[in-house]
């Protein structure tokens, strides 16, 4: 925290500075029959099935108002492949009129697109060909971003080619948590390289349409997640490997990859790959959590332990605003700019999420102050909505939706998030008002 002679001082951001909040396609919009979730959900893996979720996909007008009210100038959504292209080489024409009217409206409230192409989910028949695991992946996905862009480009300023990579290839091939449910080692490696391909040709597809289009150009990167890892015994050998290996591979392969144009260990051993490097103009950077780690010796079962006296999510998460700080100057290696494009809590205790968002936009301050170029804060979410494997049942969103009648309530957060985006500032009295008390 930002303290000056043990008082609160007011953390001022720069001018331009984006503030926003995120959703995706699936977890919002409703009535998504045709992917890889909703199959998933069908075979019982899920709390809820999806449903009509939010009912977004019909009322994204009322929710930009409600994000134009609460002074944002940003909106990160992504945009649902399976409605694009329901059936392989078929682009539906009402789907991508739908997403041009959904683009429209926010830029006439005033709110910043930043697009999401691959948000966890795929067209079914993506899925039946292999997914990711195909080597034909790459092509496939490059066929669907041109023509998203060639149809939308012209108003989208900010793409986000792949969100959270490590997590879909983690989730859902070594862990089997995710669909396609699968605990396999190799397959794994195969999805993780086909994905840092498939952003590699996007970022160039989008670039080069763009151009042929005569489009404003537009700014193109990946969505990270990243937390931070420790051992939980600092003495043992053992842990210390095992801390510094899933930090190796999950926070940083991706990256080091795209910075170098070569495909790091352990899912290459340093080839180079055309287009790859420097393929990117921001870093995105999603950040939730730490893991204390403690030795596995199984590759698909990771054990990781919260300390006693943590202070904790809806989803078991330990609050630790800290490891914001620690990425956020570990990212500073790269030289991009960064935007915070996910930073959230589940809970029901709305003075817990307040003190959460002021804890986190100190430490993400205090990088700044050490050079980090930081551009934007994006809070994940702008409303409550369906969180994949656990359904319903977690709140993220500084807005409350009543899943029985669909209402929007905005929370008390809703309200501090909205003073800090008009005012362009975390003014010391906030502070002082939301973290003195419990």
């Amino acid at each position: 925290m930002v303290l000056v002679m043990g008082e609160f001082r007011d953390l001022v951001f720069p001018s331009g500075f984006l503030w926003g909040c995120a959703v995706s396609a699936h977890q919002v919009e409703g009535n998504n029959v045709n992917n890889n979730w909703w199959k998933w959900e069908q075979e019982g893996h899920t709390l809820d099935l999806s449903g009509i979720a939010c009912d977004h996909y019909n009322r994204y007008e009322e929710d930009f108002d409600i994000a134009k009210k609460l002074n944002l100038n940003t909106f990160r959504t992504s945009i649902e492949w399976s409605r694009i292209e329901p059936r392989e080489g078929v682009w539906s024409g009402r789907e991508i009129e739908h997403y041009r009217r959904v683009l429209q409206a926010m830029r006439e409230r005033g709110l910043t697109p930043m697009i999401t192409l691959h948000h966890f989910t795929e067209p079914l028949w993506f899925a039946e060909k292999g997914g990711w695991e195909n080597p034909e992946s790459v092509d496939i996905f490059a066929r669907f971003v041109r023509k998203v862009v060639e149809e939308l480009g012209d108003l989208i300023p900010f793409y986000n080619t792949i969100n959270e990579p490590m997590v879909y290839t983690v989730l859902g091939y070594a862990f089997g948590v995710f669909p396609p449910g699968k605990r396999d080692i190799l397959g794994a490696l195969a999805v993780a390289r086909n994905l840092l391909l498939a952003h590699a040709r996007a970022y160039w597809v989008i670039r080069e349409v763009c151009e042929e289009k005569g489009y404003p150009k537009p700014k193109v990167g990946v969505v990270h997640n990243m937390m931070v890892f420790e051992p939980l015994d600092p003495n043992d050998e053992r842990h210390v490997n095992e801390a510094k290996t899933s930090d190796a591979i999950y926070n940083w392969w991706f990256l080091d990859s795209i910075h170098t144009g070569r495909i790091q260990p352990p899912v290459g051993q340093g080839e180079e790959a055309d287009g790859l490097r420097e393929a990117w103009d921001f870093i995105g950077l999603n950040y939730y959590t730490r893991n204390i780690c403690i030795p596995s010796p199984d590759p698909t079962r990771r054990f990781s332990v919260v300390p006693m006296d943590a202070e904790l999510t809806d989803m078991h998460y330990e609050v630790y605003p800290e490891g914001l700080y620690k990425l956020l100057v570990g990212l500073k290696k790269y030289g991009k700019p960064v935007y915070i494009t996910e930073n959230g809590i589940a809970t029901v205790n709305d003075r817990q999420r307040c003190r959460f968002i002021l804890r986190h936009l100190a430490e993400a301050y205090r990088a700044m102050r050490e050079g980090v170029e930081l551009r934007g804060y994006i809070y994940w979410s702008l409303i409550d909505n369906f969180e994949w494997n656990e359904g319903f049942s977690k709140r993220f969103g500084i807005v409350e939706v009543d899943y029985n009648t669909l209402k929007r309530t905005p929370r008390e957060s809703a309200y501090m998030y909205a003073e800090i985006a008009e005012k362009n500032k975390v003014a010391a009295e906030l502070m002082q008002k939301h973290l003195e008390r419990k």
